[in-house]
């Protein structure tokens, strides 16, 4: 929800401030009064039978049992407000209000409200929402405050035997009088503050919108049965925005605050290097001006900038190639959270992803970000057009959640966008941030930067070897990959033959990869040299392709498809080749992978 808030800050100097303010309000009769609790409960316990699942039946027993009533507001500062009429498409008020779920996002948020938005009713265990909001811009005939309120229950039958659809609206009955509308409609102006009053609402006389999510619960837990205390609702609430928004915190855009019944706590440009889980990220974004291209010890940050080529406009002419800024900053010793990740955002001021660099087969004490789109700019030095350009095309590919930077099965990336969008995103994520912070870390080793090892490997036990690959030093997370593989020496090189496909437990594939590489074993199983791949042989799977870039092989496969067939070739040895002579075992490493999978329903 913090993405779409910050989404919606006004053009201007000043921080967006968001307080989070959690309240019993368990005997509060002006509440119920106002909010006409007896009959809201009719419809919602008629609804109860009707949905499937856990949910309202359980949170209506949970409130019979003496459990407490809580509300969470939601109270923005410094941002535009709902703005739209009642019906016109493409507004605040229809993303948020009228057809939450939808977007009006467009250019660089890449979305005001949608998917952050149907998760307030998610987290109501009544499924009902209230806005009160003062508006930034007012149309003529609006005058702030604008109150309304929505419920979201499933087609129900109430006691008198009438049913009901599953939309319900808490508003002015004067919009029954328009032909077009036929509903409640928003409460404008005195009475909208008076109203706001009662149920919790209250607001600054300034521009933003305060949210009350009625019956807040925490949606992990329909059954009820383990609810969160105040403090650790803080605690989570409070992690959750460092982890994720320190970009937007520590420049001063961002201002967090929290009200957890009483459990008062801050999170700004004051207070966000407290927190040791983002502090080397903000001092590695931070460092990277004038850093050099050397990685020194702790504490010290080396960074560049890549060519990134994406694509233009189908409309319009764009800019297709800009900048993109990487660094990495050395930890250390006693810094333990988030070693070897890498932290990816744009100019929105949201980690999209943490990045284990593990992954693209590094290991290492350090931590890196790559920042994209308008996060390029060093301070006081605004984004180029190419930056606003990367900007909007990176806002476009990330799917409503804002977790992930992706283009297969982005269709809305691939209508705006020229041929080649897809492979732009996954190249940025892979091979660019590969093979540049391999510069940042091995490029170096003469100055004493350590050497990093990939982190994910396979050693067989014998030359026929079946079963699961497996990450050292970490088994706590396993290889998304099975494989099968024979090897043998065939006169004077190795020669793989085998099957690899990513595990049925990652979910519905959509496309992968895997990047392998091949190592010799002395027979006291100490490693010996590389053995480069020379070629690799995909017949018999005509969905994949491959490509070998400094002795390992690329297999991309563009399609569904559960796994494909291999053989692999090693460089032709000399014939004293201590690699053939006390050779014992070999290693076949997976030291990269990426498994695009079927976003969840």
């Amino acid at each position: 929800m913090l993405q779409n808030v910050n989404d919606a800050g006004l053009n201007n100097d000043d921080p967006v401030r968001v307080t989070f303010r959690l309240v019993d309000l368990t005997d509060d009769e002006e509440f119920r009064d106002a909010i006409r609790w007896d009959d809201l409960l009719t419809h919602v316990r008629g609804a109860a039978k009707e949905q499937n699942g856990p949910g309202l039946e359980e949170y209506l027993e949970y409130l019979d049992d003496g459990g407490s009533f809580r509300v969470l507001v939601v109270e923005e500062e410094n941002t535009t407000g709902i703005q739209g009429d009642e019906i016109s498409p493409g507004t605040d008020y229809t993303a948020l209000v009228r057809d939450p779920g939808s977007s009006n996002k467009t250019g660089e948020t890449a979305g005001r409200h949608g998917l952050g938005s149907s998760v307030l009713w998610v987290a109501s265990g009544l499924q009902t929402v209230l806005f009160n909001s003062v508006l930034a811009d007012e149309a003529p005939g609006q005058e702030s405050p604008r109150f309304i309120g929505r419920s979201f229950i499933p087609t129900h039958e109430t006691p008198d035997g009438a049913w009901h659809e599953n939309e319900g609206w808490f508003g002015s009955p004067t919009g029954f009088d328009d032909d077009d509308l036929q509903r409640p409609e928003s409460v404008w102006d005195g009475p909208a503050r008076d109203l706001a009053s009662r149920l919790c609402l209250s607001r600054p006389d300034v521009s933003g919108t305060s949210t009350a999510i009625v019956g807040f619960r925490d949606p992990s837990d329909p059954s009820m049965s383990d609810q969160p205390n105040p403090p650790e609702i803080a605690d989570t609430f409070e992690e959750t925005a460092a982890e994720y928004f320190w970009p937007a915190i520590s420049q001063g855009d961002l201002e967090v605050h929290l009200d957890m019944e009483g459990d008062e706590r801050t999170v700004d440009s004051d207070t966000i290097e407290d927190f040791d889980s983002v502090a080397p990220f903000i001092k590695c974004y931070e460092g990277r001006t004038d850093a050099p291209k050397t990685l020194g010890g702790p504490g010290q940050v080396a960074s560049l900038e890549f060519p990134y080529e994406i694509r233009s406009k189908r409309k319009e002419q764009t800019p297709s190639e800009g900048q993109i800024s990487l660094a990495v900053r050395r930890a250390y010793p006693d810094e333990e959270e988030r070693i070897g990740d890498i932290a990816m955002f744009r100019g929105s001021g949201m980690v999209v992803k943490y990045k284990p660099a593990h992954h693209l087969g590094f290991s290492g004490k350090f931590h890196a970000v790559l920042a994209c789109g308008n996060a390029r700019s060093g301070p006081n030095e605004d984004p180029t057009p190419a930056d606003r350009a990367i900007e909007e095309f990176l806002a476009m590919a990330e799917p409503p959640a804002h977790d992930e930077w992706y283009g297969k099965n982005n269709d809305e990336l691939k209508g705006a966008y020229e041929d080649g969008s897809v492979k732009c995103v996954r190249k940025l994520k892979t091979g660019l941030l590969r093979e540049y912070l391999s510069d940042l870390l091995y490029g170096h080793e003469d100055e004493g930067g350590e050497t990093l090892n990939p982190g994910r490997s396979i050693l067989p036990r014998t030359r026929s070897s079946r079963g699961r690959s497996e990450r050292e030093g970490t088994p706590s997370i396993p290889s998304p990959f099975d494989y099968t593989v024979d090897s043998e020496v065939v006169h004077d090189h190795w020669v793989f033959r085998g099957v690899v496909g990513p595990d049925e437990g990652v979910g519905d594939v959509v496309d992968w990869s895997v990047t392998i590489g091949l190592k010799a074993m002395y027979e006291d199983n100490s490693e010996a040299d590389e053995i480069p791949i020379a070629d690799v042989d995909l017949r018999g799977s005509p969905d994949a392709t491959y490509s070998i870039s400094d002795g390992e092989a690329e297999v991309i496969v563009d399609s569904a498809v559960d796994e494909i067939r291999f053989t692999i070739e090693s460089e032709r040895f000399r014939d004293t080749d201590p690699r053939l002579g006390d050779v014992g075992e070999t290693k076949f490493k997976i030291t990269d992978g990426t498994i695009h999978v079927e976003e969840g329903e």
